[in-house]
């Protein structure tokens, strides 16, 4: 290297110092010597769905709409997932 390849310093630069204050981060405070009570969890129900309650949550099971996705899906050319 040619003195005329050398890099410029920059005058920026300086060694790294450490800080010359201490670090005064908020600490955890002390620990309580008592915790609130949690909230109150409700029991579950062991009581199942009727009939009527599952098919208003799936939508009443319309077999032509199946039957149209189905249709969709041969007519174009998608593989069945099932089929794998």
């Amino acid at each position: 290297m040619t003195p005329d390849d050398t890099l410029p310093v920059n005058p920026t630069l300086a060694p790294h110092t450490p800080p010359t204050a201490p670090d005064t981060r908020a600490g955890p405070g002390p620990i309580p010597d008592t915790l609130p009570d949690a909230p109150p969890v409700p029991t579950p129900s062991t009581d199942g769905l009727n009939a009527q309650e599952v098919a208003t949550l799936i939508g009443g099971g319309d077999a032509s709409r199946a039957e149209a996705n189905e249709a969709l899906a041969s007519a174009e050319h998608l593989d069945d997932p099932s089929e794998s």
